[in-house]
């Protein structure tokens, strides 16, 4: 899957620009607060119709402007595709080879696109809300119908909640069925990510260190929910809503559910969260992103693009070489952001090409 040409109009600061990217490793570099990393989250959008920075339509749209308009053409087994964004205030709008479409099933999978940002080095001594989003990114990228059940389930869950909130338990019992039954779908296609990621996580492990320590992915939930399991979810998921039920009442919000449920990094057996030095974590999450651009080359015949934000000033050289090599060996296109390209270690440099940013304007 390589983009062959982008267009981005009135997206934050950037100004009207287009550009023909290089089918391996495209640089985008400058100071901090130009707009490099608006380019990489106008790629994401386009791909995702969601921002990885979780902003709002409002905040995509240049200041004064009335829309923001995204354009992409996407060559996939040999096929080219135009993809069309249109960003309102209101809402966006998306046509695919200049019509409009029926169903959003029918846009997803144009553009799979991966981003690797600081969040995901962040995310293993924040908080489990971090580490739900990685979780929902990556699951959403593997089988973009997890989007629809995740807007289900939180619709459902707010419905809930309103009710929680006002103290009517009349009505309740409706809202909780649903919630558990959509909750438990949603939960089983994190686990069938869970299986197809934890052998390659090992393995890319493996490759960056040669330690041989054991790594491994470990879905939690709530105090008083044991499920490790998907069977013995669901049940487990009714039963901690019963027993929280005086406790969400007082509190007016849901207590128990994959909304907050949390994903537990190990490293022989123990949290890195709490146990790993800063090198070991940082060796955890690039394995982790080797593993799910494997995972998904593989589940879709092709690479993702990958969107690579300032991560040269926040992985040392030596692994900074390891992804760099990594990514040379995958063949995939890759868009890189940093304030100091000669950081890159870059190998074959007629692989790079190299795009200078400034007040929202692209240079090659």
């Amino acid at each position: 899957m390589i983009i062959k040409k982008l267009v981005f109009s009135s997206f934050r600061n950037l100004i009207r620009t287009e550009i023909d990217p290089g089918e391996r490793f495209n640089v985008f570099h400058g100071n901090n607060g130009q707009g490099k990393t608006n380019i990489l989250e106008a790629i994401y959008v386009l791909g995702t119709m969601k921002s990885f920075r979780h902003a709002k339509n409002k905040d995509l749209i240049r200041w004064h402007e009335p829309f923001s308009l995204l354009k992409g053409i996407i060559e996939k087994d040999g096929v080219n595709r135009e993809v069309t964004l249109l960003i309102e205030k209101e809402g966006k709008k998306a046509r695919v080879d200049r019509k409009s479409l029926e169903r959003l099933s029918d846009f997803f999978g144009c553009l799979n696109v991966v981003v690797f940002s600081p969040e995901e080095l962040a995310m293993v001594k924040g908080t489990p809300e971090l580490r739900r989003r990685y979780l929902d990114r990556a699951v959403f990228a593997a089988d973009p119908g997890y989007l629809t059940l995740h807007h289900d389930y939180t619709r459902i869950l707010k419905n809930r909640n309103a009710l929680l909130k006002s103290g009517i338990r009349e009505g309740l019992d409706i809202w909780s069925d649903k919630l558990v039954e959509t909750g438990t779908h949603l939960v089983a296609m994190r686990f069938a990510w869970l299986q197809g990621m934890k052998e390659l996580l090992q393995e890319f492990h493996d490759y960056i260190t040669g330690s041989g320590n054991q790594v491994d992915l470990v879905y939690r939930c709530i105090p008083g929910m044991t499920a490790t399991e998907l069977e013995s979810y669901e049940e487990q998921f009714r039963q901690a809503l019963v027993r929280l039920a005086n406790e969400e009442l007082r509190r007016g919000t849901t207590q128990a559910g994959p909304h907050r449920d949390d994903l537990e990094l190990l490293l022989n057996g123990r949290s890195i969260k709490q146990f790993a030095s800063q090198g070991e974590q940082r060796s955890f999450v690039l394995a982790l992103k080797m593993a799910e651009i494997h995972y998904l080359h593989r589940l879709h015949g092709n690479p993702p693009v990958l969107l690579l934000d300032d991560m040269t000033s926040e992985l040392d050289a030596d692994r900074n070489r390891n992804l760099l090599r990594f990514l040379e060996e995958k063949k995939m296109q890759v868009f890189i952001t940093t304030t100091t390209p000669d950081n890159l270690n870059r190998g074959n440099r007629d692989n790079y090409r190299m795009f200078s940013v400034t007040d929202g304007k692209i240079i090659h």
